[in-house]
């Protein structure tokens, strides 16, 4: 007897051990397979801990799920550089616009233990504030329908949270656009239950409706309904985030001009407030599945799978894009296999991008957290591919591209510069036996030859074609969108940015002054130099030269300069500057706090 059990302990934990290795090696190809949009055959596939480091990511997490089960589960890089503190699988991360389909689930169990209707008037659930009267609602009421499948026609697309100093405004504040929360109320513009039209007011709405009905907190009512039932314990809609969690939470990161360099906080809870991991939030995404199949936690089968039902049309391209009631449905547009169907959210917030997608049959998907809040087509986007080559999901990747081989000698008259617009350059370099584009020193785009005068862009499934003269050299490239080629740039013609780069400023000067820029145009400009790294101060004042003879009475031309001499430690001028832009425009709040704040 002993020998029988020593001998099923033995096989069991051999099985194991080959499972275990089965993952590895799935990890393993997943990491190593980070591809463009575009599927090509032959190309390796990039590193992921080399494409974090070329999109400069802190720190990721993700969690792959197989067969209606977590895979597995990995973090990446450091969830706060300062502190030297690296992402685990108990990472949490800000999940974004992912809060809106978790605030669906929790609505759509309330219409299954039948505390709300789908399709009554949501103002007849709301009791501390209603949706104003108007044309539109006169005519067609707003339901919760339509509030989860954001075809409401409701205004605030999306909320930018606030630093942690700031006071918070409660729920009926931001529905009511009072000062506090620094947007505008919510409203009904357009017709209910005509078009997609995506609304983090409209979520708002929602929220507040589940919080009438049930008389509790949005954050007591999520932990009651999704959190303590599928075992998330990692996970919170509290803003600003519980103590708790305080040694759990990812830093935020982001280069973007505005971003103050914090994690925000977002009071606007269903809209953008959730914080979680990929671990818990692949629970919710598994819990929809199996409620598919009649076998979930939280939602009965009828009710998800009117949630996975398409409500309204949201894009066409090469894939087709439906919105059902909280979440996003997505499949290639050739596609005829139900497996080959995906529901998804992302999430963008100050420092931060989330990506959640699972396929509505056959158990698949993948959640991926970040701490940078840029590219949101960048390595999410790619990890997600990657996940799909290596799992073989169904139908959705693009078609296979099968690049040719061409000689060095014939890619090398495709390289060079080409004019998309006065200051627009497309860049084509050779990298191997492709090319590579870059458009005004923005990311790469991986270009492959399907034939000696002919390219595809692999960011979005585009052929480029090559105009050549009689000499057969190469003068042109065009894409199959565009109406005319983009001319190929001689050796001495440059941009006015590329003037700029190169330090020659009284070229630069009189390039730019050719453009007639508007003025919003020419200071966003200015704006967006003040912002980089590292700073260019003769750039800088470039623009504004050209701004100020151009726009020399503009508020927002002399507050650029306000903002420039601030730049230069010239407070003096600074204030001549503001205090001429505030003469201008009276009602310029922002130049009023900037004066009062120099006065100090």
């Amino acid at each position: 007897m002993a020998k029988i059990i020593l001998l099923f302990l033995m096989l069991i934990v051999g099985q194991s051990f080959a499972q275990s290795k089965q993952v590895q090696d799935r990890i393993t190809q997943v990491e190593n397979n980070l591809i463009p949009y575009v599927p090509v055959k032959g190309f390796k596939g990039w590193n992921l801990i080399d494409r974090m480091k070329y999109y400069k990511v802190p720190g990721l997490s993700i969690a792959v799920i197989k067969d209606y089960k977590i895979d597995w589960v990995k973090g990446y890089g450091m969830a706060d550089t300062l502190k030297n503190m690296p992402v685990t699988p108990e990472t949490m991360f800000s999940a974004g616009s992912i809060s809106k389909l978790l605030m669906a689930v929790t609505a759509l169990k309330m219409v299954d233990s039948q505390q709300i209707d789908l399709d009554k008037p949501i103002n007849t659930y709301l009791t501390s504030w209603k949706i104003a009267d108007n044309d539109f609602t006169q005519k067609k009421p707003i339901t919760l329908r339509m509030l989860l499948s954001h075809s409401a026609g409701t205004s605030q697309t999306s909320y930018f949270g606030f630093t942690p100093a700031e006071p918070l405004p409660s729920i009926t504040q931001i529905l009511s656009g009072a000062k506090i929360s620094q947007t505008r109320a919510v409203v009904v513009n357009s017709e209910p239950a005509n078009e997609f039209r995506y609304s983090g007011g409209g979520s708002m709405i929602a929220q507040l409706a589940l919080m009438d009905i049930s008389k509790k907190s949005f954050s007591d009512l999520t932990q009651e309904i999704l959190f303590d039932k599928l075992g998330m314990k990692n996970s919170t809609f509290e803003q600003p985030v519980p103590k708790k969690f305080s040694n759990q939470c990812s830093w935020a990161y982001s280069s973007a001009s505005w971003f103050k360099g914090m994690p925000y906080v977002y009071p606007q809870q269903a809209a953008a407030g959730l914080y979680s991991t990929p671990t818990d939030l692949a629970k919710l995404f598994i819990d929809i599945q199996k409620s598919y199949l009649g076998k979930g936690t939280v939602l009965s089968q009828a009710i998800a799978k009117e949630m996975l039902t398409p409500q309204v049309n949201v894009s066409d391209g090469g894939y087709k894009e439906q919105m059902g009631i909280g979440p996003f449905l997505i499949q290639r547009t050739d596609n005829n296999d139900p497996k080959g169907v995906f529901f998804e959210f992302t999430g963008v917030n100050a420092g931060f991008l989330a990506y959640g997608m699972a396929s509505v049959e056959g158990g698949n998907g993948v959640i991926i957290m970040l701490n940078s809040g840029d590219n949101q087509n960048g390595i999410g986007k790619e990890i997600r591919r990657s996940v799909a080559k290596v799992y073989n999901w169904t139908n959705f990747l693009p078609t296979e591209i099968q690049p040719v081989n061409l000689p060095d000698i014939e890619l090398d008259k495709l390289v060079g510069r080409y004019r998309m617009s006065t200051d627009e350059v497309l860049y084509l370099r050779k990298e191997k036996n492709y090319l590579v584009e870059n458009i005004n020193n923005s990311f790469d785009i991986y270009c492959f030859p399907v034939s000696k005068d002919s390219i595809i862009f692999s960011d979005f499934n585009i052929k480029g074609f090559f105009v050549r003269n009689e000499k057969d050299e190469v003068i042109g490239l065009q894409n199959i969108y565009q109406k005319k080629p983009m001319p190929k740039m001689k050796d001495d013609e440059f941009s006015p940015s590329e003037y700029l780069s190169m330090q020659k400023y009284d070229e630069a000067k009189k390039a730019f002054a050719a453009m007639n820029m508007n003025e919003g145009q020419i200071t966003y400009l200015a704006y967006d130099l003040m912002n980089k790294k590292p700073l260019h101060l003769k750039a800088i004042k470039t623009i504004l030269d050209v701004a100020l003879e151009q726009h020399p009475n503009s508020s927002m031309v002399h507050s650029r300069w306000g903002d420039y001499y601030l730049k230069i430690n010239n407070k003096a001028s600074a204030i001549k500057s503001y205090q001429r832009a505030l003469e201008l425009d009276p009602n310029d709040q922002q130049l009023k706090e900037n004066l009062t704040t120099l006065a100090k």
